[in-house]
């Protein structure tokens, strides 16, 4: 057990369980118990909205088929009274299809599939209290800003030099959300904050010389550093499997990381362009990638500049293919797919980004 699992106190989160299954229920009960948590159970989604309406819960993990109101539309109303609950749903395989629109929806963090692992959903939940408890500090991070009325204009002081010369106009408060969330990238997978950081370098060179403007090249710099945010939520079987391996239903959930990352920052004023850019990163040139099929121009350039620098850190190492490629042999694949997957103009730009 980590460090961090050690320090983790479950006591002060509460959870509550729905199912019309007194058995699920049950299970549930006796297995967070065990760990610790305060516990709360309703048998149908009407019952827990009135458990809600008298109670802080943290978390809420509700099962999909039940009588009456199903769990998808229990989580809708939770994410509309109780934002800053985490919703959960268990679901079977035939609910699939389901859960994943959920997920695009924004009404759940994550779905779990039955028969759960204990393992895997504590870890679940324990990484939901930690999304959660990151957005409330960034809900008082705001709050304080707006009761104080004072503008925080300090430097940023933590993104690359060059950037920092030209960001006068970001405020403290913006950069400490930039941190938290870089640093979230570290308690799912702690090798995804280096490959975002080489990613945000590699995009920044090739947005200056694409000749954009201060502030493009500054959204796409934090794009960058930010587009695996999504990942945060995805399941450790898809989170950690190499993604030509992935089966077709992983797959589907795999997807939904740029939605998730585009969710997740949409809600912050500052984040619209950089919550674009990452929502389009996998979109691929010939108008075969997701989620929205987009092409060529369509694409937004940042999203296409990120694009090429992902693949070409991916490829070396390795989260894409079975072998880890040479850089030399990593950009004879982006040259391969010039005009294909990348825009042919900007992976002209990023070879003379890598040379320069």
């Amino acid at each position: 057990m980590t460090s961090q699992n050690q320090s983790f106190d479950a006591s002060q989160y509460k959870v509550l369980c729905v199912d019309d299954e007194p058995n699920i229920l049950s299970a549930l009960r006796r297995m967070l118990s065990l760990e610790g948590f305060q516990v709360l159970s309703a048998e149908s989604g009407e019952k827990a909205l009135e458990l809600l309406a008298k109670d802080t819960v943290n978390v809420i993990i509700s099962d999909m088929q039940m009588p009456g109101m199903d769990g998808k539309a229990l989580l809708d109303k939770v994410r509309q009274q109780w934002p800053r609950t985490m919703c959960l749903l268990l679901t079977g395989a035939s609910d699939l299809a389901g859960a994943i629109e959920a997920i695009n929806q924004g009404a759940i963090y994550r779905y779990i599939a039955k028969p759960w692992n204990d393992e895997e959903l504590l870890s679940t939940i324990k990484s939901a209290i930690a999304f959660g408890n990151l957005a409330g500090a960034h809900e008082r991070l705001e709050a304080l800003a707006v009761a104080q009325k004072a503008p925080l204009n300090e430097m940023v002081d933590t993104l690359e030099s060059r950037v920092q010369a030209r960001t006068h106009d970001l405020r403290a408060a913006y950069v400490s959300t930039i941190k938290a969330f870089s640093n979230l990238l570290v308690l799912r997978r702690p090798d995804l904050l280096p490959h975002s950081r080489r990613v945000a370098k590699l995009s920044m060179k090739t947005a200056k010389l694409a000749g954009l403007d201060d502030k493009e090249c500054q959204s796409i710099f934090i794009a960058g550093l930010l587009h695996d945010i999504g990942k945060i939520g995805l399941n450790d079987r898809v989170l950690n499997n190499k993604t030509i391996q992935l089966h077709i239903e992983d797959a589907q959930v795999y997807r939904t990381h740029v939605t998730m990352g585009e969710a997740t920052l949409n809600t912050l004023e500052d984040m619209k362009e950089v919550a674009a850019i990452i929502r389009s990163h996998h979109e691929h040139f010939d108008g075969t990638g997701f989620p929205d099929g987009l092409a060529g121009q369509e694409i937004p350039i940042g999203a296409r500049i990120v694009a090429i620098a992902e693949a070409y850190e991916e490829l070396q190492s390795g989260d894409f293919a079975m072998a880890h490629y040479a850089p030399e042999n990593a950009l004879h694949v982006i040259l391969s797919n010039k005009g294909s997957l990348f825009c042919p103009k900007l992976t002209d730009l990023f070879v003379k980004a890598l040379r320069s």
